[in-house]
């Protein structure tokens, strides 16, 4: 495993990446550099540049403005995959930044949904974290692209993560010890700031996942952060979930909206905000999508699994649920405590296992995850 591991499941293409940051970084770039330039050829020079019209010098300075305040050990990592591919470190370094790009283009962009259950909700009383990934229609063509990334650190505890190509910073992502985390946007205002000088919370959320062998030690270290921007991040393990509403100038923690069940969408619901009103159409429907998922977790109170949880997905806006029959790019269900993972991409792949024990637990932890935490 020195030397990294790539395969597929189904359609879907699995790296294995173990040892220092630039080591993980060298695997990516020598094992995944077609994948790479292709998404680059496909979603910066086809999707921002040309169709969108996005000027090719104001996209490599946000990525620039972005990537600066990268920690270290993240940087020597974009090192790593751009030596071993060939492809410039800019043109890495803007890969990581679509999310960031599609924000710019249109800031009315939020889809995103999950859902955790526990406890009397589930059938054994585990959690079982359902959710929607959903960007435009476009993104249907990214599919061949997205990745799921088993990263193993010398010195930290293995995480999985989903994204795209070249996509390091973390849209939905779980480690070895059941700790899990997926962000939804957020919605903005004129008063929310976007600060540069603060790290990229995509990239500290990989971090904090390498050092957190529990959602305790996790909510410390995002407590302890700073948002560059707004964000809903939801994280959990297998006992519980918790919701964080976060700006660049505060943070709202929820827990649960009724016992053992705790639904997030594209708005702020905590009580506690001085915000202007959602209104009915806005975020795609954000209110509506949070009320159908609420309802239906009443609904199957008790009977909630892996196969219920892809049903509750599979449940269509239309038809009462909060999935977008055009625009959800990836579906993913997790039951942390037994690391079991199912994935669909609709119109691609449909719901499949992929395995996360054997290359999570690969690799013993050789660094002590409550002292990095200090």
């Amino acid at each position: 495993m020195e030397d990294g591991k790539r395969y597929s499941v189904g359609k879907i293409s699995v790296l294995e990446l173990c040892g220092d940051y630039r080591e993980m970084g060298r695997q990516y770039g020598r094992l995944f550099k077609d994948k790479i330039v292709k998404f680059y050829e496909t979603a910066i020079e086809g999707y921002f540049i040309r169709r969108s019209n996005m000027p090719y010098l104001k996209l490599l300075a946000i990525s620039r403005l972005i990537f600066r305040r990268y920690g270290p050990k993240i940087k020597e990592m974009f090192s790593g995959i751009s030596e071993t591919s060939g492809v410039s470190l800019n043109s890495i370094i803007m890969l990581d930044q679509i999310n960031t790009f599609e924000f710019m283009r249109n800031q009315d962009v939020g889809r995103c949904s999950d859902m955790a259950v526990w406890g009397d909700h589930t059938e054994d009383g585990a959690l079982v974290f359902g959710r929607n990934f959903d960007q435009p229609e476009y993104f249907k063509k990214f599919n061949d692209f997205l990745t799921l990334t088993i990263f193993s650190p010398d010195d930290g505890i293995p995480a999985a993560s989903i994204g795209y190509a070249g996509q390091i910073g973390v849209s939905s992502a779980i480690n070895a010890r059941g700790v899990f985390i997926a962000n939804n946007e957020a919605p903005t205002e004129k008063s929310d700031e976007i600060d540069i000088n603060t790290p990229s919370v995509l990239i500290l959320e990989l971090e904090f996942l390498m050092r957190s062998s529990s959602l305790d030690d996790l909510d410390r270290l995002i407590k302890g952060a700073k948002a560059n921007c707004p964000i809903i991040v939801s994280a959990g393990d297998g006992k519980t979930s918790l919701t964080y509403e976060w700006t660049a100038s505060e943070i709202k923690v929820r827990s649960e909206d009724k016992r053992g069940i705790l639904v997030t969408t594209n708005h702020f619901a905590h009580p506690s905000w001085k915000r202007s009103a959602i209104l009915p159409d806005a975020y795609v429907k954000t209110l509506a999508r949070r009320a159908n998922l609420l309802s239906l977790g009443e609904k199957y109170k008790g009977k909630f699994n892996i196969r219920k949880m892809k049903d509750v997905l599979d449940t269509t806006m239309d038809k009462g649920g909060a999935t977008h029959l055009n625009q959800t790019t990836f579906q993913m269900v997790l039951a942390p405590d037994k690391l079991q993972m199912h994935l669909k991409v609709p119109d691609f792949q449909d719901w499949t296992e992929i395995d996360l024990k054997t290359p999570l637990t690969r690799y013993a932890l050789t660094g002590d995850a409550e002292f990095s935490i200090q």
